[in-house]
Parts: structure tokens; C-alpha cells; sequence
């Protein structure tokens, strides 16, 4: 008898809880007394801005932050171009012209290694990205003025006018 009273009160607990949750989310939708404004008139009269726009001029900088050198300019000096993001430095190498004609200075090109494929005993091809465009070159091959001496499974060795570099995999 004790066990059927219980149950009695504890299903009355629940109806009410579940009853009161019903009746907050009902509400909202039917009981509301949120009062509706219209559009309120206002005097204020809404004119567009014109935006002026702040002109100033950029000086130009004389070293770079973060390496802490000094930068070379194109426009003192036209034989030099602007340094760009290369593995390792860039170092300049004289041109001799004929007909005396004025030096050109001649950079390293920017070269990435992206493997070879092997295939027998002796013929090895590598994959090179030099500028922007993939080259596939065998050893003893040149392009654009670079020449492939060396093959390694990690690296390659690279001539540019009588200098060699080994540019790593990568």
C-alpha cells in the first residue's frame, strides 16, 4: 500500500514538472503581451557623407627589419636588381660582353630540387624547378645556363657560371 502511494505522488511530481515546462514554451508563442510599436516618424534627416579619403606618402626604407642590413635599390643602382627569398645568397657574377659593351651583372637563379627517378644502370632523371618553370634533366644537361653535374639522393650539384652549388632536396 506504501508503494502505491508513493508512486502516485511521484507521478503527480513529474506531470507537474513536464506541466510547467509545456507551459513556458507554449507561452511564448500565445500568452505574450509584448506590445508592437509602429514606425515611429522621427525628424531626423538622414543626409549620405562623403567619405574623404587621407592621402600620404610612404618613405622608403633604407634597411630591412629583420634582418637588420641594408637593402639594395634598383633605382641607384640599374645593374643590381631587387633581392628575393632564395636559399642561400645570391652573389653577383660578372658578365664579360664583347664590343665593349656594358657589364650585366648575373644572378643565381632561384633553383628547387624535387627528386629523380632512376631507371638502369647509368640514366638518372632529375626533376628541377628553376624560375618558375620544372625542368627534367639528366647529368651533363643544361638549361638556362645551369648545368647538372652531380646526382645524390638528397641533392644535386648545380654549375652557373663557372660556380657550383648543391642545392638540397626539399
Amino acid at each position: 500500500m506504501a508503494k502505491k502511494k508513493i508512486n502516485i505522488v511521484l507521478i503527480l511530481a513529474v506531470l507537474g514538472l513536464w506541466g510547467t515546462v509545456a507551459y513556458k514554451a507554449v507561452s511564448q508563442y500565445f500568452f505574450s503581451e509584448e506590445v508592437k510599436t509602429a514606425a515611429i516618424a522621427s525628424d531626423y534627416n538622414f543626409k549620405a557623407r562623403k567619405i574623404e579619403r587621407d592621402t600620404f606618402t610612404l618613405e622608403k626604407i633604407n634597411r630591412d627589419p629583420f634582418l637588420n642590413k641594408a637593402l639594395l635599390r634598383a633605382e641607384s643602382n640599374p645593374a643590381v636588381a631587387p633581392r628575393t627569398a632564395v636559399s642561400g645568397t645570391r652573389k653577383v657574377v660578372p658578365v664579360k660582353t664583347v664590343d665593349d659593351k656594358p657589364k650585366v651583372a648575373k644572378y643565381w637563379p632561384i633553383v628547387s630540387y624535387y627528386g629523380y627517378i632512376k631507371s638502369g644502370d647509368k640514366n638518372e632523371l632529375v626533376m628541377l624547378k628553376i624560375g618558375n618553370k620544372i625542368h627534367r634533366l639528366h647529368k651533363g644537361q643544361e638549361v638556362e645556363g645551369l648545368m647538372l653535374n652531380k646526382v645524390f639522393k638528397d641533392s644535386v650539384e648545380v654549375r652557373f657560371n663557372k660556380e657550383n652549388r648543391i642545392i638540397r632536396k626539399g
